[in-house]
C-alpha cells in the first residue's frame, strides 16, 4: 500500500460467504438498470444502499482486514466511516473506463499528496481476469494526474472470488473491457475520514427505525458517530448514538473529545481550552 497505494489480498472471504451476499441481494440486482454513461457504464448495473439489504454485507463493512488497513490509511484523522457500498456487475460487452482518481469525487479539491481521506476494498464476487474486464491500476500514480496516465500504464487486478484489491483515493484506476461472455461481479466497500461528507447517503440507506436494528459497531461505521470532537452530534451537543437509542447523556465537551484526536494541533487546542477553564 505505501509502494504502490494499493494491494491484493487473495483469498480473505470463503465463496459460502460470497454466494450468500450475492443471493441476499440478487433481486436487488436484478432490478438495477444499466449505467446512464459510459462511465458508469451502459453494460454495467451499480446496485447500492448494501447495508439495508444485506446482512452479509454488514458484517462485511466491519470486518478485521478493514477496520485494520483503513484504520492505518486514515490515521490523520479522528475517526473513519463508510463512505460508499456499491456491487459492480459488469456484463459482455462492458467498456473500460476513463483512469480516474476516487478521492476527486469532493468537488476535485486538491487534497495533499501525503493526506488520505479515502481508502478502498474492491471484494471479488467472481473471478476477475483481464478478458472479463478486471480493473486497472497504474501502480505508484499517487501524485500522477489521470489525465497523464494511458490504458498502456496500467495493469489488469487478477484476484480469485473471495479476494479484495485495496487501494487508497489517490490511485489512477478504472475498470476494463468484459471481452468474455460471464458478468463480472465485485462489491466496493468505500471508507472515509469521519470529517468529509460520505459519498453514499447511509442515514437515507438506514434512517432511524432501520438503523436501531444494527449492532452499535455498524452504526458507528455507517456515521452514527462523531467524526472528530464536534464533527456530526445531534441534538443538544450530544453523541449521536445516545440520541438515537433516546439514552440519558451528558452534552459533548469539545476539549475533552479532542484529546483523542489525530491531529496534534487539535489535542493543543485542548490542553490550551482546560487550562484557561481551571
Amino acid at each position: 500500500m505505501r509502494e504502490n497505494g494499493y494491494a491484493v489480498v487473495e483469498d480473505v472471504l470463503p465463496h459460502e460467504t460470497v454466494d450468500a451476499l450475492l443471493g441476499e441481494m440478487t433481486p436487488w440486482i436484478d432490478a438495477t438498470p444499466f449505467g446512464p454513461d459510459a462511465f458508469a457504464g451502459q453494460r454495467t448495473k451499480r446496485t447500492g444502499s448494501l447495508v439495508a439489504r444485506s446482512a452479509t454485507a454488514r458484517e462485511l463493512i466491519v470486518h478485521p482486514l478493514i477496520k485494520g488497513i483503513a484504520g492505518e490509511v486514515l490515521a490523520s484523522s479522528t475517526a473513519f466511516q463508510l463512505s460508499q457500498t456499491q456491487l459492480i456487475s459488469a456484463h459482455p460487452g462492458s467498456v473500460a473506463q476513463k483512469p480516474h482518481k476516487d478521492e476527486l469525487v469532493w468537488d476535485f479539491f486538491p487534497f495533499a499528496a501525503d493526506h488520505h481521506v479515502m481508502c478502498q476494498f474492491f471484494w471479488a464476487l467472481t473471478d476477475f481476469t483481464e478478458e472479463n474486464g478486471a480493473t486497472r491500476v497504474a501502480p505508484g500514480s499517487d501524485k500522477i494526474d489521470p489525465s497523464e496516465i494511458t490504458e498502456e500504464d496500467t495493469i489488469p487486478v487478477v484476484m480469485r472470488k473471495g479476494s479484495v484489491f485495496v487501494f487508497n483515493g489517490k490511485v489512477v484506476h478504472g475498470g476494463g473491457t468484459n471481452r468474455s461472455d460471464q458478468v463480472r461481479q465485485g462489491l466496493i466497500t468505500s471508507y472515509c475520514s469521519g470529517w468529509v461528507r460520505q459519498e453514499e447517503n447511509q442515514y437515507l440507506v438506514a434512517p432511524p427505525d432501520v438503523a436501531r436494528t444494527f449492532p452499535e459497531e455498524v452504526l458507528r461505521m455507517i456515521g452514527y458517530q462523531q467524526g472528530c470532537f464536534a464533527m456530526g452530534y445531534a441534538g443538544d451537543i450530544e453523541e449521536p448514538m445516545d440520541v438515537l437509542f433516546g439514552r440519558t447523556t451528558t452534552p459533548i465537551v469539545p476539549s475533552e473529545a479532542t484529546r483523542g484526536a489525530a491531529n496534534e494541533r487539535a489535542r493543543q487546542w485542548s490542553q490550551d481550552v482546560a487550562q484557561r477553564t481551571v
